[in-house]
């Protein structure tokens, strides 16, 4: 037995306090002799040692208690004198080895990281567990897929399998403990011996531990299985890390400027002054200069690209490496296009210049050099039309919509086409409202309620951070001011409060009524406007602030096309092929060291055929490859970035894990380096000492009236 707070053992000297009492009460008393005394003592006699019995009884119960005080707080542990005792069990047991292999576990102390001692760790386990034991080894990342299951390892088994454990590495995925709980208690549930055990080998950081493990551990706790943690970690101190690295730019185009962001965080690291990056575009390496990053900051490096081919690129960004080195790097690929495929739906034609209802947003579109592919087209014709897959599509004025062209609309918004909508007189409210509102789950963002006069001053920009139309935020008061609608439908308000809605404008009228509401709707976005497009309703198309604000709405809602491509680690890749060429066999090459897995192939219900990886453990870049029946070899990259959630730097002690575990109590190990230190390990016992403690009190409260009544 052993103590978590031994030093307050020195409180046990207290535990002669009622002996001491006793003794001195003894003194306090003189002897007289007294006639009739004779008569009583020969009354005493009989009843003396009955007496001295329950006192010195009662004395026993006083000091136990005190000294089960200061049990109870110095928290006494039970636990075996070495690891083969620590494991010991009476009879055979099914044992799981859990080990960690999160990204929290490449943190490093003095040269060697937590994951290296948790390879040590288990094999130190595995060498202690006995050949008849069954046993099952698994890593945290991917727990259903077992190093070993249910085995009874024999000498040479017992070599392999330390050679297979000394051969795993780190992934970049963040721990679960539930995911990972939950598989295991499935390996449980197919064990063959009655006696169960789960041995979990971690740094023990916070991350990935949460409440929704009580259920099960207390399952596990009626059924009497056994949970030991052994633990490989230490305090974290510090931590640099790039926390995202993201494309501002909507849409990349070529040998044009693409704007990326990265977030990088200094937790309590030592100043980084001037650091110097390192940013890998293809295979190309360049040399980033990163500005001065204080102690406990944040900051958002602003970094800009050229590409001089269109296509998927890859993109990488790293920092300088410290103690934790698997979240200094994160990756992207990033989509390439020659122009922006924008097709134009005019619902008021007019016969000469700028009398359409589009054709100042065609102008705005394509002033300058813009890469911008414009397709115009009419609305009597455009409803017998294919619909094509266009980046964007604009919607000027139209009365109204078949039910089948909506319905194609919803499918390519879904896939992530981008759609903008214009009113105008011509709009059939009640068309709009039945066809693409549909009472909140069609295109249109809020319903409308009828087309007013307008008594505006100006237009009202929400600061909202990723808002297509921020840029006007930086215009002057006096340019927006100028932007006076004469007329624009109303909207009703109850729909702001849809999660997916927002709006990007208001009218700077007493009602601030909408002027540009956005829906998420799938994978794509849509814009509503509720003016028109041409100078019916309003001036604004020939003010220079009406070009930006039209680029930069047709550039945020341009369709998406990297839908598959960059992932998290520890999230499955997926890629839809051509059904009319569907390979056999596909294969994935994966980081760092570039070795080939096979990648199945799985039908959706819609019959479209998937590419399917399980899981991304490794931070980097992917691609898969495979062989198309008359074309030949494909390849598509994919970019996983790490899960830097993993490196929040909080670690659990004993008691703080013990919320998770319900009324399991799990017994700890704490393991240094080559051998285990069991002085921590096995079950805390301050438990059962209260309850003593508690029983004495009621005991003496009981006992005191007795001893001393009138006798």
């Amino acid at each position: 037995m052993s103590f978590l707070a031994p030093a307050l053992l020195f409180g046990l000297a207290l535990a002669s306090a009622p002996i001491i009492i006793h003794l001195l009460n003894r003194r306090r008393f003189l002897r007289v002799d007294w006639a009739p005394m004779k008569y009583l003592k020969l009354t005493l006699k009989t009843n003396r040692r009955r007496l001295r019995l329950e006192q010195w009884l009662l004395l026993a119960v006083r000091t136990l208690a005190v000294a089960m005080l200061f049990l109870a707080v110095a928290r006494p542990i039970s636990s075996g004198a070495n690891l083969a005792g620590f494991l010991k069990v009476q009879g055979r047991a099914s044992r799981v080895i859990v080990i960690d292999d999160s990204l929290s576990m490449s943190s490093q102390t003095d040269g060697r990281s937590a994951f290296e001692q948790a390879q040590l760790a288990a094999s130190s386990i595995v060498r202690a567990v006995g050949a008849q034991d069954s046993l099952t080894v698994v890593t945290s990342s991917r727990p259903a897929h077992p190093l070993v299951r249910h085995a009874q390892l024999e000498d040479a088994d017992l070599s392999r399998m330390e050679t297979t454990i000394r051969e795993l590495d780190v992934s970049d995925q963040a721990s679960s403990w539930t995911s990972t709980f939950d598989a295991v208690n499935r390996h449980l549930e197919t064990a063959v011996f009655p006696l169960k055990e789960v041995i979990v080998i971690t740094d023990l950081w916070a991350n990935g531990w949460s409440s929704d493990l009580n259920e099960l551990c207390d399952r596990w706790a009626s059924e009497e299985i056994t949970l030991r943690i052994v633990d490989v970690g230490q305090e974290p101190e510090s931590n640099r890390r790039i926390l995202s690295f993201t494309q501002s730019d909507p849409v990349a185009l070529v040998d044009t400027e693409v704007r990326f962001t990265a977030e990088i965080q200094n937790d309590r690291a030592e100043p980084l002054l001037a650091g110097q990056a390192t940013l890998i575009v293809d295979d190309e390496v360049q040399a980033l200069t990163l500005p001065d990053l204080p102690t406990g900051e944040t900051i958002e490096v602003p970094i800009a690209l050229t590409f001089d081919e269109p296509g998927l690129h890859r993109v990488s960004l790293s920092i300088p490496h410290d103690n934790l080195p698997n979240d200094d790097d994160s990756h992207l690929i990033v989509d390439v296009r020659r122009m922006v495929e924008v097709s134009l739906v005019d619902g008021e034609p007019g016969l000469g210049p700028f009398e359409s209802e589009l054709d100042f947003l065609a102008v705005a579109l394509t002033a300058g050099n813009a890469p911008w592919q414009i397709n115009t087209v009419l609305a009597s014709e455009w409803g017998n039309q294919p619909i094509g897959a266009p980046d964007v599509i604009v919607l000027g004025n139209l009365e109204t919509l078949s039910p089948e062209r909506v319905q194609e609309l919803q499918s390519l918004v879904e896939a992530g086409s981008g759609l903008m909508i214009f009113s105008g007189e011509q709009v059939d409210v009640e068309e709009y409202n039945r066809l693409l509102y549909r009472g909140g789950e069609g295109l249109l963002p809020m319903r409308i309620t009828e087309v007013r006069d307008a008594d505006t001053s100006g237009l009202v920009i929400e600061p909202h951070a990723d808002s297509p139309l921020s840029p006007l935020l930086k215009l002057s008061p006096e340019s927006l001011g100028r932007v006076r609608p004469r007329r624009f439908v109303s909207t009703s308000v109850e729909e702001e409060l849809n999660p997916d809605v927002r709006v990007l404008a208001r009218w700077n009228n007493p009602a601030s009524s909408p002027a540009v509401i956005e829906k998420r709707f799938g994978d794509g976005r849509v814009l509503f406007w509720t003016m028109t497009a041409d100078r019916d309703w309003s001036d604004w198309p020939t003010e220079a602030s009406y070009v930006l604000a039209m680029r930069m709405a047709a550039d945020s809602v341009a369709a998406r096309l990297l839908r598959w491509e960059n992932v998290t680690a520890g999230q499955p890749l997926r890629y839809p092929l051509d059904p009319e060429f569907a390979p056999q066999t596909a294969k994935l090459s994966i980081p760092p060291t570039g070795d080939e897995v096979p990648l199945s192939i799985e039908r959706e219900a819609d019959g479209i055929p998937m590419l399917v990886s399980e899981s991304t453990r490794r931070a980097g870049h992917y691609l898969a490859s495979w062989e198309e029946a008359g074309i030949g070899e494909q390849m598509h990259p994919f970019a996983a970035r790490p899960d830097v959630s993993d490196s929040e730097l909080e670690r659990l002690d004993g008691s703080e894990l013990e919320q998770f575990l319900g009324r399991l109590t799990p017994q700890l190990i704490r393991f240094t380096g080559e051998s285990m230190d069991v002085t921590t390990a096995g079950t805390e016992l301050w438990r059962y000492v209260v309850l003593m403690l508690v029983s004495l009190i009621v005991v003496e409260s009981l006992l005191a009236p007795w001893v001393g009544r009138v006798r």
